[in-house]
């Protein structure tokens, strides 16, 4: 899913959207139960195995945590974590990592979550919130915001 010039009209793209999918991944949205949504239904994106050869096949020295994280939630594909939607014109968005969350005092938060609110702020194009280690509360949220104008 590339915007480089140098690929042209193979890999276009839309504003965004991440582009159109890459031959040689069957990349599908699907509900929590595993059923393949319809254009523009917000879902997880997994990719159908097998997986492609040049896509990555274990962890590091960990294949048991590859299997639990990556394989496990949705039997036949790989779970990419990330929540999105295809549109009926075949191009994938991709909405929030559905694993990034931060853990102030305890506490779990979506970083998707806060970036969406931050987002709705009037003046903000768009934002990115990490987790910051703290020495109090563990971590915080920190937020990377782009201002119109």
């Amino acid at each position: 899913m590339c915007n480089s010039a140098r690929f042209g009209p193979i890999f276009p793209t839309l504003p965004g959207s991440a582009g159109r999918l890459v031959p040689g991944y069957d990349v599908r949205v699907i509900d929590n139960q595993g059923n393949e949504l319809g254009p523009n239904a917000l879902g997880n994106i997994v990719i159908k195995q097998p997986l492609p050869p040049s896509f990555m096949q274990t962890l590091w020295r960990d294949d048991s945590g590859f299997i639990e994280k990556y394989l496990s939630d949705f039997p036949g594909f790989y779970n990419t974590s990330d929540t999105g939607f295809k549109d009926d014109r075949g191009y994938l968005h991709i909405m929030t990592r559905s694993d990034d969350v931060i853990k102030p005092a305890g506490h779990r938060i979506s970083t998707g979550s806060l970036e969406e609110a931050i987002n709705e702020v009037f003046g903000v194009v768009e934002s990115a919130t990490v987790g910051f280690i703290d020495d109090i509360r563990g971590e915080i949220p920190l937020a990377f915001v782009v201002l119109k104008d």
